[in-house]
């Protein structure tokens, strides 16, 4: 042996899990997941954290409720990390308890995203990434940890260094084997491309991703994929098969109950139609999905689109209206701080919609703040 070597120290535990079949596992999860944070027993709580399979169960139980709860799962993943964090050595037999540490911080931070809480989201990221470097083979992890960054920096339409980093997230994928991460980096360059009025590449990069054999089993990513084609051929007056683009879309993300997708979707069909000079329908569509996020929790998008649909109802000349989507979204743009304090529109706004003329020029202002923000 080299005198370099060394022999690891197997580490020992006081409690060694003897393992759950797939089963009794869920069964486990679903019983902490449905009983309130405040009624859980600290014997539930002990069997269920002691337990790898369980904890395996918990988590892929909390991916699927990221996509139809997120408020929900943003608790619960916070709630995971910090049990997690205080036991690390008590879960498994190695590194496990660093890993589901990892994997909620992980989630935490991708549904902070979701419910726009930016400064959230790059905390739980540097947890997730603190947890991962204890493990002993963290490099496919961390690729995940980059890509929700890189989803985080498209948000904030630091378009460059996205294309920048794309192209060796995409290698490592590649080298190891993470299909459905790479059709991921695939769909956010094809939506950085649109983003920048790349517009001919992108709809090359959108067709090639639809026929993709690997997105038939992703029915959330294909719907997105789907939509986002479908409001760029819309934009270039090929409404017939963009029309039929977006039914296919919709019956996808029904099918599979992806509710964050479809009101994407419905933001996606708004566009589109608002292109087409359909302005009525597209002032339901866009009601449809500010309907659809305010459920989900997600305040801010909703806050959004409502100043959209106020500029929209203005050019139809529905005022009332109009002024009822300002005050509806005017306390979370506050609350959630979506422009800076003092920011005149905001102010003009207020005023202008206590006296019933709301002022147009001040709408647009807001609004183009907030699409360059958002």
């Amino acid at each position: 042996m080299p005198e370099t070597a060394r022999i690891l120290k197997f580490p020992h535990r006081g409690r060694v899990a003897v393992g759950l079949c797939l089963e009794s596992a869920k069964s486990l999860a679903l019983r902490y997941l449905d009983t309130p944070m405040s009624e859980r027993s600290s014997d539930l709580l002990e069997n269920c954290i002691a337990e790898p399979d369980a904890i395996l169960a918990l988590l892929g139980e909390l991916r699927e409720r990221c996509n139809t709860v997120p408020a929900i799962a943003n608790d619960e993943a916070a709630k995971l990390f910090w049990l997690l964090n205080e036991r690390p050595d008590r879960v498994g037999v190695f590194d496990e308890g660093h890993y589901f540490a990892g994997e909620a911080a992980l989630m935490a931070g991708a549904t902070s995203r979701l419910l726009g809480k930016r400064d959230d989201a790059e905390l739980w990221f540097d947890r997730a990434e603190s947890r991962y470097h204890r493990t002993i083979n963290p490099g496919a992890a961390l690729g995940r940890v980059s890509l929700e960054r890189l989803v985080l920096l498209y948000d904030a339409r630091r378009y460059e260094r996205v294309f920048e980093i794309l192209p060796s997230l995409v290698e490592s994928f590649g080298k190891w084997g993470m299909v459905r991460e790479a059709l991921k980096c695939r769909l956010l360059e094809a939506m950085t491309l649109k983003e920048t009025a790349r517009l001919s590449e992108a709809v090359n990069r959108f067709r090639s991703l639809k026929n993709d054999p690997n997105v038939a089993s992703e029915p959330a990513m294909h719907g997105v994929i789907l939509a986002h084609l479908a409001e760029l051929l819309s934009s270039n007056a090929e409404h017939l098969e963009a029309t039929s683009i977006y039914k296919e879309a919709l019956s996808l993300q029904h099918d599979d109950r992806q509710p964050i997708a479809v009101a994407h979707l419905k933001v996606a069909m708004g566009e589109g139609l608002r292109e087409q000079g359909r302005i009525d329908e597209a002032v339901e569509s866009y009601r449809s999905a500010i309907s659809d996020y305010a459920g989900l929790g997600m305040q801010t998008l909703a806050a959004y689109l409502r100043v959209v649909t106020s500029e929209m109802l203005i050019a139809l000349s529905r005022y009332r209206e109009a002024e009822w989507e300002l005050l509806a979204a005017l306390p979370t743009i506050e609350e959630q701080k979506m422009v800076p304090e003092g920011f005149a529109a905001v102010t003009l706004l207020k005023e202008s919609v206590r006296r019933r003329k709301t002022d147009s020029n001040a709408l647009r202002e807001l609004r183009e703040h907030l699409q360059a923000s958002k």
